[in-house]
């Protein structure tokens, strides 16, 4: 959380400060910043990214979150049983899929340098900064991982006397916060001998670092990723006819997201319907399920995304085919 913090307030002042600061990018992956008239002091912000996110790991990383969810609803059901030696395992596994995760996203390291007159260093920090709001986006998967989390929200508005509007929450996004997680699953591992204060621990992890959103054009887009990822999945069975059916319901979705977005900003869904009409008569073709895989991948693009949302950074590289003998 700290890190995302500082990432925001960096932002923030690179926004606020833009007619005053001198920006030179040095390489494709460092980004210099500049500020102030150097009377008394000036002061630089690097951004130095390391490491990229194509769509096929941050499929991965949403898949290894839920399952993440999963393990962390467990520990807590057996906590509220009083089962410490149940939950310890599962807190365990959710922490390792922690380190799973954040392996795999990307990091920047963000320096700030502050030199006075003279040219002299007064200040220096080094804050290494990801973008870890994990998105769920398998359809069954989030709803299995996710409606304990409803439960658990459910019952902490209850105690303040609120009433939670849930009508929509598993149709839209769903973000997983991974440093607060991370911390509450540290503190319940601490905790594990006394079950009722690590399970309010794990309650805290289910309650607080999990959030939702509602974006009424996005909801569409839900179904059609799960329609891709089933026609993809049945063009690899060599199941054609449903995944022919499971294509033409993809087209269904996405027209109702061209009527929700705009003619303008619809174009690409339209051209994306055009591929999947043209595909769909030619699935036993080679390549078909790895072409399915791009559509799934440019409609994750097309979600609405949140701050500090992890988010593909790469074009997926194909893979390498067999040498010929």
């Amino acid at each position: 959380m700290k890190a995302r913090v500082v990432t925001a307030l960096v932002a923030a002042v690179l926004a606020w400060a833009a007619p005053c600061a001198q920006a030179t990018e040095q390489a494709s992956n460092v980004m210099t910043n500049t500020f102030g008239s150097g009377r008394l002091y000036k002061t630089t912000v690097e951004r130095q990214n390391e490491g990229e996110l194509s769509a096929e790991d941050l499929y991965q990383v949403s898949l290894l979150t839920s399952q993440l969810l999963t393990h962390l609803n467990a520990a807590a059901q057996h906590l509220a049983d009083g089962s410490s030696d149940s939950a310890r395992p599962e807190i365990e596994k959710a922490e390792s899929l922690v380190k799973v995760v954040r392996s795999l996203l990307p990091t920047t390291i963000v320096t700030t340098v502050t030199r006075d007159i003279h040219g002299k260093e007064v200040y220096r920090d080094v804050q290494r900064v990801q973008d870890d709001q994990i998105p769920i986006f398998e359809g069954q998967i989030a709803v299995e991982a996710v409606e304990p989390i409803v439960e658990a929200k459910k019952d902490e508005a209850a105690l303040k006397g609120l009433k939670l509007a849930d009508a929509e929450l598993i149709h839209t996004a769903v973000l997983v916060d991974l440093s607060f997680v991370e911390r509450k699953l540290k503190r319940a591992a601490e905790l594990i001998a006394q079950p009722k204060e690590a399970a309010d621990e794990l309650v805290q992890a289910q309650s607080q670092g999990v959030h939702f959103f509602t974006h009424r054009e996005d909801d569409p887009l839900v179904g059609v990723q799960y329609a891709l990822r089933l026609a993809e999945r049945q063009v690899r069975e060599k199941k054609f006819e449903g995944a022919k059916a499971n294509l033409q319901q993809a087209k269904v979705g996405l027209e109702t997201y061209r009527g929700l977005v705009g003619d303008e900003a619809g174009k690409p869904v339209a051209d994306l319907q055009n591929e999947i009409e043209k595909l769909s008569g030619e699935l036993q073709g080679a390549g078909a399920a790895d072409e399915i895989r791009g559509m799934w991948e440019k409609v994750a693009s097309w979600f609405k995304r949140e701050s500090g949302q992890a988010h593909q950074t790469a074009t997926a590289q194909p893979a390498e085919q067999p040498k010929k003998s």
